[in-house]
């Protein structure tokens, strides 16, 4: 038997082996790394494994990996039943997704979170973890499948939280809150867009409170404590700040009366069920004559 991706059923047992076999198969490839190269780490793989297995009753479906390096998906020798489970080169993922379509074979295939409508996958899962690849790149990471034609667009919260437990654990900064008359410089640089100011009489220095103090911790970089009517206005110029900070960063559209009709025939009852078709038919861009 020639050397190729390992083969697996889709069954959540067998996912760690199956992901910790193909890592061990990767190994052997020393081709130079792309942006495309994004290889899945084990731990990643065997949670994605698990999760779509159970989801989607694949128990006794031959789970495939054919993206690898040196391989061609095209020439890949499918049988029928299989399901593609893998993580291929964004920069083509369309075209991928096309040939699997077109193909008649099932996937469930990782996807950029940020252009992911942009594949017009019959089902996109928006799950928006970020994942660190085995090359360091550290990329916003959603999933597009053939598995549940009838339902366009979903998230997937098990499988986010499932992504989540995968990586690898790190010491978690401490996270401090602060009564409402204590702030520091790094609090303060929220109201940095509306005026703002304490009086010399109305404040004093602080490193620390006392119950930080109990506990051997501090103020980092130091504090001021205020009165009761200058933690009032700050509380004020921290609502201020913060509209003033999403008046800035966002743009609001609107719906044409075209749009509100598109609006209007999706919610009406009896609307037409969506039949499987090849993505020719799915999101047909709309010409303006």
């Amino acid at each position: 038997m020639t050397e190729r991706a390992s083969l697996h059923h889709g069954d959540c047992l067998g996912a760690e082996a199956a992901a910790q076999e193909y890592a061990e198969f990767l190994s052997k490839f020393e081709a130079k790394k792309t942006t495309d190269d994004c290889f899945t780490p084990p731990a990643v793989f065997a949670a994605v494994h698990q999760w779509v297995a159970a989801e989607y009753g694949l128990q006794g479906r031959r789970i495939v990996r054919p993206f690898h390096p040196g391989g061609d998906f095209v020439a890949f020798e499918y049988q029928p039943g299989d399901v593609v489970l893998d993580n291929p080169p964004f920069s083509i993922i369309t075209k991928i997704r096309r040939f699997y379509d077109e193909s008649g074979i099932d996937y469930f295939l990782f996807a950029p979170s940020l252009t992911l409508f942009d594949t017009r996958a019959p089902t996109m899962l928006v799950v928006d973890e970020t994942v660190e690849y085995a090359n360091g790149a550290k990329v916003a990471t959603s999933f597009i499948t053939s598995l549940e034609p009838h339902t366009r667009v979903r998230t997937a919260p098990a499988l986010a939280q499932a992504l989540r437990d995968a990586r690898p654990s790190k010491a978690a900064l401490p996270k401090y809150v602060y009564p409402d008359n204590v702030r520091n410089a790094a609090l303060l640089q929220r109201v940095s867009s509306v005026d703002f100011s304490i009086p010399a009489n109305e404040c004093e220095f602080i490193s620390a409170l006392d119950s930080q103090r109990d506990a051997g911790k501090a103020i980092f970089g130091g504090g001021v404590i205020m009165s009761a009517a200058k933690a009032a206005e700050l509380k004020a110029a921290e609502l201020k700040a913060a509209e003033l900070k999403a008046a800035v960063e966002s743009t609001e559209w609107a719906l044409s009366a075209r749009e509100r009709g598109i609006v209007a025939r999706l919610g009406a009852s009896g609307a037409r069920p969506v039949e499987p078709l090849l993505q020719a038919g799915l999101f047909a861009d709309v010409v303006h004559g």
